[in-house]
């Protein structure tokens, strides 16, 4: 990659960043337009990305967003207040930088719909307030201007190339010790002016540490005046002649934002010539400022000096997390070795003591690298729901929580989709369709929508809370047996059974419904959130409302499992999903012969799973009630899983599979244990019993 190509892909980042925070100000200010530093606040980033992007070639963008600066700028100088119809169209103006921008990347021809519409309010808006009259050209007859480039210019380009070498023998003989000769041409684009740059720009760039400088401008292309375009560079070619102490890579970094065809830089070697009484006119640099010397007292950085922040690529970090994973690994192995524990040395136990602490630490501050608050996803949020309740025409009032608190970054990229479109559902169909029908229960007219975010037992919870109907479990329990999701013979608690709409039968209907409706692509929100290794949990009282939680680990790494045994074998199985784990009581055991086992335990019955078996274990058979059983939660309700005996909880690294065991829906990975040894981790949602549990009853 070239460093313009660097510098070019620092400005996508960038501009990507301007235009997420621009769509979360204008929605603030939309909320509160008598806050003119906040105006102030959006007006620097439209001005940032009016120059970057005119800079490196995007000048759709950037003509948008230059006219877009001048009604900004208006209303922050004029402190006027920003009528409401016009503060639709600050929102609707950020939404076409954000297509454009999506358009100069993939380098589509066509501007997105409404540019030109939106351009167009955007000039009359800014001409009406300007009291810029609208310009009547009327052509008149006259004599036309004398052409100063015909007049003053080469009569052709054989005629300036011998005058450039008559530059190039004078400055050889000017040549010295420590100076470096260069002929530099400038054959910039048609569209340079528009990104900011033009010859003189760099004529004084050089000229800045030049010894002499001396150069021709080929005029030959210019156009006539009435012809005349001022946004156009029209000047084919401009030659330079540089005597400078820089090396020739010091020099080309002036040029390090043009394309590489934009300009030529090409080392002159000096040669004896005769000198002559011949005048060269040369641009001569200005005086060199010596650099004052702090003194010795004068301390390197204040101790106030604000916060500095680096970017770092995230595959970068994924590699140090790596690393740190393994030097995780390679600790526990020293901390657990037993010939290592055998050595009664206290110097010795204390040094690995430190080790692990310092580990540890390493461990935290990697991890902390990765989290990021989730501050910005809600803020993207807000506008989902100012569109969503536009659309829709219902009146909500949005309540956040929980803003710093922090999750993978890895995650966060993940999450934008299935948060959309929960809120969206909550909305348009957990929300009553009217405010009358709101009132006649009792409620405010305007409905409330809750956006929270809080750490819960070693997870992140993101939940989306409505007040609105509520969902009503008989008729999800009756639709489900119609679709044929479930028999009805189930015996499932009230949160798996609105976990019913979220599977793919509920949006297979032909027409959609306040109850069909409110389960349409949620199948695709559950799968999502289940490749992040959550789940998805759903509380609904009919008429007051339903809250959707999405459970997920703090980071997609490492994950915080108990470690258990089985026929001499180690299993992890995460702890997001772990209810319990207990020896049972012979009574509450039952089996069916020839088939499996279940427990009956608080009104349920749940079926019990056996490692052993599952995995083909050759192993002594025991009771249940000689063993341990770990009662997880899955999508098709608790299953208790048969063990030895339980190990222990640890956080661990997670490491992939090989492709034959990969085709293992039981497993989802591995993880190396501080003995050296390796460890399965379990899907316990494809733990199948070999029987259905009874049903105790709806």
């Amino acid at each position: 990659m070239t460093k313009q190509e660097q510098v070019k892909a620092i400005f996508i980042e960038e501009a990507g960043e301007i235009i997420e925070k621009l769509d979360i100000d204008i929605l603030r200010f939309e909320e509160n337009s008598s806050d003119f530093d906040l105006l102030n606040e959006i007006f620097r980033g439209v001005h940032t990305l009016k120059g970057n992007a005119n800079a490196f070639g995007f000048t759709r963008l950037g003509e948008f967003v230059h006219h877009f600066e001048d009604v900004l700028d208006h209303y922050r100088s004029t402190k006027e207040d920003v009528e409401e119809h016009h503060l639709e169209l600050f929102v609707g103006s950020v939404d076409i930088i954000k297509e454009v921008m999506t358009c100069e990347l993939d380098v589509l021809p066509d501007l997105p719909d409404g540019y030109a519409e939106c351009l167009e309010k955007i000039k009359v808006l800014i001409a009406s307030k300007k009291n810029i009259p609208i310009l009547v050209v009327v052509e008149t007859a006259g004599e036309p201007l004398p052409d100063l480039a015909s007049e003053f210019g080469f009569g052709c380009p054989e005629q300036m190339e011998d005058v450039v070498e008559k530059s190039i023998h004078s400055h050889q003989a000017m040549k010295e010790e420590g100076l470096n000769l260069y002929r530099i041409d400038l054959t910039l684009d048609s569209d340079s002016y528009k990104r900011g740059f033009d010859h003189l720009v760099f004529l004084n760039l050089l000229g800045e540490k030049a010894k002499s400088l001396e150069s021709f401008f080929d005029m030959e292309n210019v156009k006539m005046l009435d012809q005349f375009a001022g946004d156009e560079n029209a000047i084919t070619r401009v030659s330079a002649i540089l005597l400078t102490p820089q090396t020739k890579d010091e020099v080309a970094e002036n040029f390090e934002f043009l394309f590489d065809h934009e300009y030529a830089i090409t080392p002159i070697e000096a040669e004896e010539i005769p000198q002559t009484d011949e005048i060269i006119v040369a641009a001569t640099a200005k005086p060199k400022k010596e650099a004052v010397k702090p003194s010795s007292d004068t301390p390197t950085a204040s101790l106030n000096a604000p916060k500095s922040t680096i970017r770092i690529d995230t595959f970068k970090l994924d590699e140090l997390f790596d690393s740190v994973g393994e030097l995780v690994i390679a600790q526990n192995f020293i901390a657990q070795n037993e010939e290592i524990r055998s050595i009664e040395d206290e110097s010795i136990r204390r040094s690995i003591e430190t080790l692990s602490k310092i580990t540890k630490k390493i461990q935290d501050r990697v991890m902390s690298l990765r989290m990021v608050a989730i501050r910005d996803t809600f803020d993207k949020m807000k506008r989902v729901v100012r569109d969503t309740s536009k659309k829709t025409g219902k009146e909500l009032h949005l309540v956040v929580n929980g803003e710093e608190t922090e999750i993978d970054k890895t995650m966060i990229d993940s999450l934008s989709d299935p948060l959309i479109h929960i809120i969206r559902n909550a909305i348009d169909h957990g929300l009553e369709s009217d405010n009358a029908e709101r009132v006649k229960v009792g409620k405010r007219a305007e409905g409330t929508i809750t956006l929270r975010a809080f750490h819960k037992s070693g997870s992140i919870v993101i939940s989306v809370s409505d007040d609105g109907r509520g969902i009503n479990k008989e008729k999800v329990f009756n639709k489900a047996i119609e679709r044929g999701i479930i028999t009805g013979d189930e015996n499932l608690t009230d949160s798996q059974i609105f976990g019913l709409i979220m599977q793919p039968g509920f949006s297979t209907a032909d027409t959609i419904s306040d109850l069909s409706g409110r389960g349409v692509g949620l199948d695709v929100v559950k799968t999502s959130i289940e490749k992040l290794r959550g789940k998805i949990e759903i509380e609904s009282k009919e008429g007051q409302g339903t809250t959707f939680s999405m459970v997920l680990p703090l980071t997609l790494a490492i994950i915080d499992g108990m470690l258990v045994q089985t026929a001499g074998e180690i299993y992890i199985i995460p702890t997001l999903s772990v209810v319990e784990s207990f020896r049972p009581e012979r009574e509450i055991v039952h089996a069916l012969k020839g088939q499996g086992e279940f427990i009956s335990m608080r009104g349920q019955h749940i079926p019990v799973v056996r490692l052993s078996d599952v995995f083909e274990l050759s192993t002594q058979r025991i009771e249940p009630w000689e063993g341990i059983l770990v009662c997880v939660e899955t999508e098709a309700g608790r299953i208790a899983i048969m063990v030895d005996e339980l190990v222990g909880r640890q956080q661990v690294v997670i490491k992939p599979l090989g492709k034959s065991l990969a085709k293992l829906k039981e497993i989802t990975g591995g993880a190396i244990l501080g003995s050296g040894d390796i460890a399965l981790i379990l899907n316990v949602d494809e733990l199948r019993p070999l029987i259905e549990a009874p049903s105790s009853g709806n």
